[in-house]
């Protein structure tokens, strides 16, 4: 039968790399100095996606979120949870649709569902472990849906203790069965592709290159899906499943530094990372991976050093860059030279220039987000094509500022530094609801002298 690839959002453009990495492994680097510090880097490398770890009841700051989105890098936001479980609703709808404002458009949530680990002591070996997944993931997926974001199912251990090949069939299975239409036709399919301890190109072909390896048996000389080559086997599955190849984000993947070889039970070296890891950005840039593969994300950027994930970062805090950054930053440099300047150039804009044409910008209660400020926010957004957020220094970067709270909510101090950086100022206030209806233009609104 011949593939069936139904198209998804954002595919690969001939002005982007594919080529990206997970950021550090926790929700501590998110200042404005760590971004003026790591986007030229990134660029360096032609990271064209980054993912980030989030949780909850920490969101990204729209500071560090605003360049990378500029400069032309994805961010993949990755939610995490200590287990799998309902969520409140209402206090990730405010989380997405601030994200979906500032331009976001890949959030996953959850992580690992097909390990004992992601669940509650106990839950795990319950029986229907897919459907319950599907039960807490399901809102979300419309939530997602409703924001205008693509449906980007969680990602799973490659192998697991429920096989992930056997998870994903389930889990599909259950949505066709539930007949969630709208989340099929909005699926991107978040997945892991380390390479384990094998060469880049195992598991290629997926389970009709290998049809003897099955769940928790892969027999000597064949391969299965534990290798940098797993979407092949996934795709398999979503083609059975639901007739077609959904896209698929790669949340992290490639080789690893501190990989164990399966034979010798020792540390794979340094040169089996850099080829392994050239070997596989190699074949994204020269486009021989599969069209529905929206990116490779590298594991991992950066961490810590008394982090346990140290050892694995391609950029330490410590020391020279790996041989893997040198060689790929070498690729970059003959493949996409443009490249290599522009996370600098950015960086120096952002005090010379106005980058954005509209802020709306809102203010931050202790208590949560407000609806009134949302709803006349998401007006001024769609009739105006602006960016909207929280974020002073964004708003600094904008020709037009439209302020949407009164002078006790954001001062009249933000005011005056908006206007003396040039910005041509709005304000908004309760007592105007009348004179702004929901679809008025905010230049009917009288600009602030």
């Amino acid at each position: 039968m011949q593939t069936h690839i139904k198209p998804g959002p954002n595919p690969r453009t001939t002005h982007n790399t594919g080529i990206g990495f997970h950021y550090y492994p926790d929700e501590l680097h998110y200042r404005s100095t760590d971004i003026e510090y790591w986007l030229p880097e990134l660029h360096n490398l032609g990271a064209n996606w980054l993912t980030l770890v989030s949780s909850t009841n920490r969101s990204i700051p729209e500071n560090f979120l605003s360049p990378l989105i500029q400069s032309g890098i994805e961010p993949i936001i990755h939610i995490k949870t200590d287990y799998i479980e309902p969520l409140d609703i209402d206090v990730l709808q405010s989380t997405l649709q601030a994200y979906a404002n500032w331009g976001v458009k890949y959030i996953c949530v959850f992580d690992c569902p097909n390990m004992r680990t992601s669940w509650k002591p106990g839950s795990f070996q319950q029986k229907r472990l897919a459907e319950r997944f599907v039960d807490c993931w399901t809102p979300i997926a419309k939530l997602q849906i409703d924001t205008g974001l693509p449906v980007t199912l969680t990602p799973l251990y490659q192998g697991g203790i429920y096989w992930d090949t056997s998870f994903l069939s389930a889990v599909l299975e259950t949505i066709v069965e539930r007949q969630h239409q709208a989340i099929i036709d909005n699926l991107v399919l978040g997945i892991y592709s380390f390479a384990g301890s094998h060469a880049a190109d195992w598991g290629r072909g997926g389970n009709k290159a290998w049809p003897a390896s099955q769940p928790y048996r892969t027999p000597p000389g064949s391969q299965d899906q534990t290798g940098f080559w797993s979407f092949d086997w996934y795709a398999e599955i979503m083609e059975k499943v639901i007739g077609h190849i959904r896209p698929m984000l790669m949340i992290a993947g490639g080789a690893r530094r501190t990989e164990i070889d399966n034979r010798t039970n020792q540390q794979k070296d340094t040169a089996w990372h850099t080829t392994c890891n050239i070997s596989i950005a190699n074949a994204m840039l020269s486009k021989h991976l599969p069209d529905y593969l929206l990116n490779v994300n590298f594991w991992l950027l950066c961490a810590d050093s008394d982090h346990p994930y140290s050892n694995d970062a391609w950029l330490p805090h410590e020391g020279d860059k790996t041989p893997a950054a040198q060689e790929l930053q070498n690729m970059i440099t003959k493949t996409h030279p443009s490249m290599m300047t522009t996370g600098k150039e950015y960086i120096n804009s952002l005090n010379t220039q106005k980058i954005l044409k509209h802020y709306i910008l809102l203010p931050r209660f202790d208590w949560g987000l407000s609806e009134w400020h949302w709803n006349v926010a998401g007006s001024l957004v769609q009739d105006n094509d602006a960016c909207c957020g929280y974020s002073v220094d964004a708003a600094l970067l904008s020709d037009t500022v439209t302020i949407v709270a009164n002078h006790h909510e954001i001062s009249l101090d933000v005011e005056a530094k908006l206007k003396q950086s040039g910005c041509t100022i709005h304000r908004i206030k309760y007592e105007d609801l009348d004179a702004v209806s929901k679809k008025s233009k905010v230049l009917s609104v009288e600009p602030i002298n």
